[in-house]
């Protein structure tokens, strides 16, 4: 009887381990990467271009490094044969785009999932003993602690990933990149590499150089909106750097933190003169619905009539880069591009949207992929 009493726990472990690693080799799935939509304005002067890429992303793509790669080389290799790639090019990439990086080597079952709470849920019992020390790991200050633990559990492939493509493609290229979004614990760059740590959660852009190199200044979110909140930190907006480029120096703000005055005036301080912008809209046609104003964070007083009046398309463009970058931050040229995709049971929407000076254009595409290329 005690050998039976000790054979049942051994036996469901074993159940356990079967399944949590069942179905976890390498999915051998065909990748779209062509751009339905080019954009391109005004002309080669030889002092190099500001390219914004929107990508169509799919579970499938965050499977492994090899789909990764796979998918952001495609986009690239289209860029290079337009001509438009040079040691002179800033390449703009989406918020969010390495987040879901958080997938990567799961459950087939992650990937078909309909939704990405249910894909969460998986992820956290197919790797308990992870997910559970990620979960004694959480600052006290975070209140969303499941969410926090799975990506600090996954943090450091993510963050392996991450680096690994965009080293590989900024050299290939030999072109300046500014990689969208991650979400990492306390990240930082040591010996060309992006290490997490320990501590509060980021929404953090690295910006990779032409020669494969990591800038050794992240890029982290100042005002996170109100769904981030719960499980994101804040970081001090006078902490902004600034990257020399061969085009310019250039400045990075992370969605939402275009929409904020103060990130201007750092830039500016600096001498920016570049400005890019990674977003994501996590609605299907939400730029056509009505505004409701800053979220998370309070309206500024001068906006407040705009709120139910205005589109959130057409306050992006009045109240985000469209109407600061020059007029605040005296900033030359600027891109701002979203993500797009299907991706469990998000929604997306955003268009790309250049600044040179006082004139500001978008581009055709609503829910598909496009690129845009901003001559400076």
């Amino acid at each position: 009887m005690k050998k039976l009493l000790l054979l049942i726990p051994a036996l469901l472990l074993l159940g356990y381990l079967t399944w949590s690693n069942l179905d976890r080799q390498e999915l051998d799935l065909p990748t779209d990467a062509q751009f339905r939509d080019y954009q391109t304005i005004g002309i080669d002067s030889g002092r190099g271009n500001l390219i914004g890429i929107q990508p169509f992303m799919v579970t499938a793509d965050y499977s492994s490094e090899k789909a990764f790669y796979k998918k952001m080389d495609g986009y690239f290799a289209q860029l290079k044969q337009h001509n438009w790639l040079s040691n002179k090019s800033i390449v703009v990439l989406p918020e969010y785009l390495g987040t879901w990086l958080v997938a990567v080597n799961e459950k087939h079952s992650v990937y078909t999932s309909p939704s990405s709470a249910k894909a969460l849920q998986t992820m956290a019992l197919s790797n308990l003993g992870s997910y559970a020390s990620a979960y004694l790991s959480v600052p006290d200050s975070v209140k969303a602690h499941p969410r926090y633990a799975i990506f600090k559990m996954k943090a450091a492939v993510m963050a392996k990933i991450y680096g690994n493509v965009f080293k590989k493609i900024a050299s290939t290229y030999q072109v300046h990149i500014v990689a969208g979004s991650i979400l990492l614990p306390n990240p930082k760059v040591e010996n060309n590499e992006i290490i997490p740590q320990d501590g509060l959660m980021y929404n953090v852009s690295a910006v990779f150089q032409s020669n494969g190199t990591i800038a050794t200044d992240l890029v982290k979110k100042s005002f996170p909106i109100a769904e981030e909140q719960a499980f994101l930190a804040a970081s001090p907006i006078q902490n902004l750097p600034s990257f020399n480029t061969p085009a310019g120096k250039l400045g990075v703000l992370i969605c939402a933190d275009s929409w904020f005055q103060e990130g201007y005036q750092v830039l500016k301080q600096k001498g920016v003169k570049i400005l890019a912008v990674p977003s994501f809209c996590s609605v299907n046609f939400g730029w056509q619905i009505p505004w409701s104003g800053y979220s998370g964070w309070p309206t500024p007083a001068q906006a407040k009539a705009d709120i139910g009046i205005l589109t959130e398309g057409q306050a992006w463009l009045k109240y985000a880069m469209g109407g600061k970058a020059f007029t605040i931050g005296n900033i030359h040229a600027g891109m701002n591009v979203f993500l797009k995709g299907q991706l469990w049971d998000f929604g997306f929407d955003g268009r790309t949207t250049s600044t040179l000076s006082t004139k500001s254009y978008t581009d055709n595409q609503e829910v598909s992929s496009s690129a845009t290329c901003l001559w400076l």
